[in-house]
C-alpha cells in the first residue's frame, strides 16, 4: 500500500465525523473521563510545575515551613490522621506529595546556585522520584480499593449496537490488570520531566526552502544555472516518497524539530497540543492522523442509556471519535513501514500504532521512565486491539495488515528486561525508589517488605539509607490502612517501623516515635518496641513529653492482647501496659549487675552511682509520674532490695530523693477505694506486708539522710579551735541518734511477714546495715563529745550492747558481714579518745 493510499484512508476515517474536522484548529484537551465511580483524569503536570501549589485538602502540618525537620513533617501528617478519624487515608498521600514538592523546589533553588554540586543533584532527583512514587501509589491503590469494594460484574448497559467506547469500557472493567496498564501509562505521561520540550519555539513555514527551489527551477534552466536534481519537483506531502527525492536540507532539519516536538507531546498524552503544532506548521495530514488518537467513538443516540457514563457524551448531539479505530491503527502501522520517512515522523507512527518500537527504544535508551512508557503503551494497545477484533463481525472490513505482537507480555517482564539492559537503564532500575515503584505496579509491596526484613545479616542495606527507610515505613503504614492485615505480614510491618523509629531516636526526635509505633498492627509488638525505647529515657521532661504525645494518639489499628493482666480496651490501659513493660525490661536488662558478692561493701558515696544504677531507678519514675501507685510500690520494693543486697546506699538515696513513701501508700489506698466504687471486688495487689516493708525502707532512708546531714554539719559548723558555731547541736544529735538507735534495735525485727524468702532477705539486710549504722553512730558520738561529754557514755553503752549477745543480734551481724575487726578498731578509738579526760572521762 502506498503512502498516498494510507493518507486517503485517513481522510475517509476523519470524514465519518465532519464535526471534528471542522473543529480541528480549536479542539481543546479532553476533560476527565468518568469511569463508573473512578475518575481517570490526565494531569499534565511535572513535579516542578506542581511545586508552588498545595494539594487540595492538604493539612496545615504538611504545609510546614521549608526549614522544618523532614521527619517531623511526615510524622505530623500521620498524626493528623490519628487525631482526625474522619480523614481519608488517601489524604495523607496528597500531603506526602506536597512535602516532596516543597523539598524539591527548595533543593532546585540551591542547585541553581551551585550546579556542579552532585549531592544536591542527587537529592533533587530523590525528591522528584519520591513525588512520582506517591502519585503512583495514589492512582493505583485508589483504583484497587474501588475495584475491590465494587461488584466485578457492575458493567455499563451494553447492547449489540452499542458503540465501541461502551464495549471497551466494559472490557476494561472486567480486566482490571489491563486498566492498571492505562493508569500507569497516564502516570508516566504526567510525571516524566525529561519529556518536556521547548513548546515556544517558532517554526518556519512548511518546506519554505524547497518551495523556493521549485519555483526558481525554471529560471535556473533558462539562465543555464545548475539545478539540484535530488530535490522534489512537486510540493504535495507524498512527493518525497513517490519520486524518491528529498526536500531541502534546511526543511528536513525543520521537519525533524517539528516532529520531535510533536513526538514529545504525544508521549505526554498532549494530543491536542500536538495537533495544534501540526496545524501551525503546515503538517495538516499529520494533524488529521493525530485526531484518531484523541478519544474512542461514542454515538449519543445509541449510547444515551449510559449518558451518565461520560459527560462528554451527554452534552454531544453528534457522534464523536474515530469509529473504525482498528482500521485507523493498522493504517498508521502501514504508514510507519514506509521507507525514507523522517526519523521522528516514524517514531510518531510507531508510538501511535504500538507496532515496531525498536527505534523509539533506541532514542529512549538512557531514560527509564520513557522506556517503560513505550513498552507499556505497546502492551496496552495490543490488548485493546485484540478486544476490538473480537467484537468485529465477519462482514466488517479489516486491512490485511498484522501489527506485530508486543515484545514483552507482562509488567514484570518489562521491568525485568529494562533492569537487565546493560546500560544506563540498569543503573536507573537499581535506584531503590524505582524498585519500590515496580513493587507498587506489580502489587507486591508485601513481598518487597518481607524480602527486605528477612535479612540474616542484620539491617538490610536499603533500610540503612534514611530516606528509603522513611519511604518504606510510610508505604507500609499506608498499605496497612488501605488494604489491612490480610495480605501483609505483621512482623514485616513491625520490623520496618521499628527500624525507622530507631533512626528517629538517633536523630534526637523521640517525640515522633509513639506516632509510628501506634501503627504497629499487634499491640504486644507495639508495647515491646515502645518499652524498649522508653527504657532509654532518664530525663523527666523527655518522659513527660512521651506520655503527653502517647495519650493524644488514639491507637485505632492496634489489636488487643488478651494475655495482659489488664484488658487493654482503652488507650490508657495500653499506655499503662507499655510502662509496665518498660520497667520490666530495665529490671531484666540490669539484673546481672546486681549479684551480691561474698563480702558486701557498703557504698554510700554519691560518686559510686553508675549509669546502670541511674537507669534502673529512673525507670520506676514512669510509675510515679503517671500515678500508677500500685506498680510504683511493687517496683520500689524490688529495686530497693536490689540496692540493699549489693550494699548500694548511694543509688538508694538518689532514688528516694524527693519521694515520700508514706504519702505513696496513702495515695494508693485512696486510688484503690475509688476503683472499688467502680469495679466490685477489685483485687488488692499490695499486701499489708508490702506496706510494712516499704515503711521500713522509708525509716532507713530517713536515717541515712540524717547521717549525711550530720557529716555536712560537722564539716561546716566547727571552727578552727574546735568550737561549735551552731546553737542547735544538741537537738540535731539527739534526733539523729534516736533515729539510728531505733533502726539498730528494731529495723526488720519482728515483722509480720511469714514467708521464708522475705525473712531471709530481712535477716540479710540486718547483717549488712546494722553494723554500718552502729559504726556511723559511734563516729557521731565521738565527734559530739566536743559539745557534751555525755555522748561518750552513749558510745560506750552502744559498744556494750554489741557485746550482749543474749539481748540482741548485733554481734552476729558483725560476724556475718565480716566487719567485726572494724568494729573492734572503732571501739578502741573511742576508748583512746575517752582517756583525754583521764579516768573520769572513761567512767563519766
Amino acid at each position: 500500500m502506498s503512502q498516498s493510499r494510507c493518507r486517503d484512508i485517513f481522510h475517509y476515517l476523519i470524514s465519518i465525523n465532519r464535526t471534528i474536522l471542522q473543529e480541528l484548529p480549536k479542539l481543546s484537551p479532553l476533560p476527565a473521563r468518568k469511569l463508573g465511580s473512578y475518575t481517570c483524569k490526565t494531569v499534565h503536570m511535572t513535579t516542578t510545575e506542581l511545586l508552588p501549589f498545595h494539594a487540595v485538602g492538604t493539612s496545615p502540618d504538611a504545609a510546614a515551613q521549608a526549614d522544618s525537620n523532614i521527619e517531623t513533617q511526615f510524622a505530623n501528617v500521620l498524626h493528623s490522621l490519628q487525631v482526625n478519624k474522619q480523614r481519608d487515608p488517601f489524604d495523607i498521600i496528597q500531603d506526602f506529595k506536597q512535602i516532596c514538592a516543597d523539598r524539591a523546589l527548595s533543593t532546585r533553588d540551591k542547585l541553581s546556585l551551585d550546579e556542579s554540586n552532585t549531592a544536591l543533584a542527587e537529592e533533587f532527583d530523590n525528591w522528584d522520584l519520591e513525588f512520582k512514587l506517591w502519585e503512583l501509589v495514589d492512582r493505583l491503590f485508589r483504583f484497587r480499593a474501588l475495584f475491590s469494594n465494587k461488584a466485578k460484574t457492575e458493567l455499563l448497559r451494553e447492547y449489540d449496537f452499542s458503540s465501541m467506547g461502551i464495549k471497551q469500557e466494559n472490557f476494561l472493567r472486567k480486566n482490571p490488570a489491563i486498566r492498571e496498564l492505562s493508569i500507569i501509562i497516564l502516570w508516566l505521561q504526567s510525571h516524566t520531566p525529561s519529556l518536556v520540550g521547548d513548546e515556544t519555539e517558532s517554526y518556519q513555514t512548511k518546506w519554505k526552502n524547497t518551495a523556493m527551489a521549485v519555483a526558481n527551477s525554471d529560471f535556473d534552466v533558462l539562465a543555464s544555472r545548475a539545478t539540484d536534481a535530488d530535490l522534489i519537483d512537486k510540493l504535495d506531502i507524498d512527493a518525497p516518497l513517490r519520486s524518491n527525492r528529498s526536500i531541502h536540507p534546511a526543511d528536513e532539519s525543520n521537519d525533524s524539530k517539528v516532529f520531535a516536538q510533536i513526538y514529545k507531546l504525544l508521549l505526554q498524552d498532549r494530543v491536542q497540543d500536538a495537533i495544534d503544532i501540526a496545524n501551525n506548521t503546515g503538517n495538516y495530514a499529520l494533524a488529521l492522523i493525530l485526531v484518531g488518537a484523541t478519544q474512542e467513538y461514542f454515538d449519543p443516540v445509541l449510547d444515551k442509556q449510559d449518558s451518565d457514563f461520560d459527560s462528554i457524551v451527554a452534552e454531544q448531539t453528534k457522534p464523536s471519535g474515530i469509529k473504525h479505530k482498528l482500521l485507523w491503527k493498522k493504517t498508521v502501522y502501514k504508514l510507519s513501514q514506509q521507507a525514507n520517512l523522517n526519523k521522528y515522523e516514524k517514531l510518531i507512527y510507531n508510538y501511535l500504532c504500538g507496532g515496531d518500537i525498536s527505534g523509539n527504544l533506541s532514542v529512549a535508551s538512557d531514560d527509564w521512565e520513557q522506556t517503560l512508557l513505550l513498552y507499556l503503551s505497546q502492551l496496552y494497545s495490543y490488548n485493546i486491539d485484540n478486544f476490538i477484533v473480537s467484537q468485529l463481525s465477519s462482514e466488517q472490513e479489516i486491512l490485511p495488515v498484522n501489527i506485530p505482537k508486543p515484545q514483552l507480555n507482562t509488567i514484570a517482564e518489562i521491568l525485568n528486561t529494562i533492569s537487565h539492559s546493560g546500560n544506563l537503564l540498569t543503573q536507573q532500575s537499581e535506584n531503590p525508589l524505582r524498585v519500590i515503584m515496580g513493587s507498587v505496579m506489580l502489587d507486591n509491596v508485601p513481598s518487597l517488605l518481607h524480602n527486605l526484613t528477612s535479612s540474616s545479616t542484620g539491617e538490610p542495606e536499603a533500610l540503612k539509607k534514611p530516606y528509603i527507610s522513611r519511604v518504606l515505613t510510610h508505604l507500609a503504614i499506608f498499605q496497612l490502612l488501605v488494604v489491612g492485615t490480610d495480605n501483609i505480614n505483621n512482623e514485616d510491618i513491625t520490623t520496618i517501623i521499628t527500624s525507622y523509629t530507631s533512626k528517629l531516636a538517633e536523630y534526637k526526635l523521640p517525640e515522633l516515635i509513639p506516632i509510628y509505633l501506634s501503627f504497629v498492627p499487634n499491640e504486644k509488638d507495639s508495647r515491646e518496641a515502645y518499652a524498649l525505647f522508653l527504657s532509654s529515657l532518664t530525663d523527666s521532661s523527655d518522659r513527660s513529653k512521651q506520655i503527653e504525645i502517647s495519650r493524644r494518639i488514639a491507637n485505632s489499628i492496634s489489636e488487643v492482647d488478651e494475655a495482659m493482666e489488664l484488658a487493654a480496651n482503652t488507650q490508657e490501659d495500653k499506655m499503662m501496659n507499655v510502662l509496665r513493660r518498660t520497667v520490666e525490661r530495665v529490671m531484666k536488662d540490669t539484673e546481672s549487675h546486681y549479684k551480691p558478692q561474698a563480702v558486701i561493701e557498703v557504698q554510700d558515696d554519691i560518686n559510686s552511682v553508675d549509669d546502670i544504677d541511674s537507669k534502673l531507678y529512673h525507670s520506676v519514675e514512669w510509675f510515679y509520674e503517671n500515678k500508677m501507685y500500685e506498680d510504683a510500690i511493687v517496683a520500689t520494693i524490688a529495686i530497693i532490695r536490689r540496692f540493699l543486697l549489693c550494699g548500694k546506699l548511694a543509688p538508694l538515696k538518689a532514688f528516694s530523693k524527693g519521694k515520700n513513701f508514706k504519702l505513696l501508700l496513702v495515695e494508693y489506698d485512696t486510688q484503690l477505694q475509688t476503683k472499688s466504687l467502680i469495679f466490685q471486688n477489685e483485687p488488692e495487689i499490695v499486701t499489708e506486708e508490702d506496706k510494712e516493708e516499704l515503711l521500713a525502707y522509708a525509716s532507713l532512708i530517713e536515717g541515712l539522710i540524717l547521717i549525711d546531714e550530720w557529716k555536712k554539719f560537722v564539716s561546716t559548723q566547727i571552727n578552727s579551735q574546735g568550737k561549735w558555731l551552731s546553737t542547735g547541736v544538741d537537738s540535731s544529735i539527739d534526733k539523729t541518734s534516736k533515729t539510728l538507735l531505733n533502726l539498730i534495735f528494731k529495723w526488720f525485727k519482728n515483722t509480720s511477714s511469714e514467708k521464708d524468702s522475705d525473712l531471709a532477705i530481712y535477716s540479710e539486710f540486718r547483717s549488712i546495715y546494722v553494723p554500718y549504722l552502729i559504726i556511723e553512730l559511734l563516729k557521731i558520738f565521738q565527734n559530739a563529745r566536743e559539745k557534751d561529754w555525755k555522748y561518750m557514755r552513749s558510745a560506750f553503752s552502744l559498744i556494750n550492747d554489741v557485746a550482749n549477745e543474749e539481748q540482741n543480734d548485733f554481734l552476729s551481724c558483725f560476724l556475718k558481714c565480716g566487719r567485726l575487726d572494724e568494729f573492734l578498731v572503732k571501739a578502741g578509738e573511742v576508748s583512746i579518745v575517752a582517756v583525754e579526760k583521764g579516768i573520769s572521762g572513761i567512767f563519766y
